[in-house]
């Protein structure tokens, strides 16, 4: 049952390259889990889910929870969801972790912490990104070679 709405979706080697660019240069140690996590937003997008930033909380959580990585899922998380809304024209953060927006970092992290511990659900981790997304105002380079490379669906 899939909708007219048509979205950008990130793959996992795009999420590896947040992962290596942004965390560290391990490889996921379940790259099962992480194709996995990353399949579960276009999946709920095929079931009718044409929400976007309940999307972005899809992929989140799943990256969370099945924790293809040693360390560093959450902000796996954070990095993935971001970098899935920057290419369907909406960010979270201009940059992600800028040390000049302590609040914002931290209700973030406030945020994917919730999500671990069963906290909040994926529909509350969307709306917690929709209340503080902002239209993106420019793509930059990293963004258009992220979004050339999705998949559309």
């Amino acid at each position: 049952m899939a909708s007219a709405v048509s979205y950008r979706f990130l793959t996992a080697s795009q999420v590896k390259r947040l992962y290596t660019r942004h965390i560290a240069t391990s490889l996921p140690t379940q790259p099962a889990m992480l194709e996995s996590a990353v399949s579960s937003a276009m999946n709920h997008k095929h079931y009718g889910q044409t929400d976007l930033f309940q999307l972005a909380g899809v992929l989140a959580e799943k990256v969370i929870l099945d924790h293809p990585y040693q360390d560093g899922n959450k902000r796996t998380a954070l990095y993935a969801a971001d970098m899935f809304l920057k290419i369907n024209g909406y960010q979270l953060q201009k940059k992600p972790m800028a040390k000049n927006d302590t609040e914002l970092n931290k209700g973030l992290a406030d945020a994917h912490v919730f999500v671990a511990t069963s906290q909040w659900t994926s529909e509350e981790l969307g709306n917690y990104y929709a209340s503080i997304a902002k239209p993106l105002e420019a793509a930059s380079k990293e963004i258009r070679e992220y979004s050339k490379d999705a998949v559309e669906y």
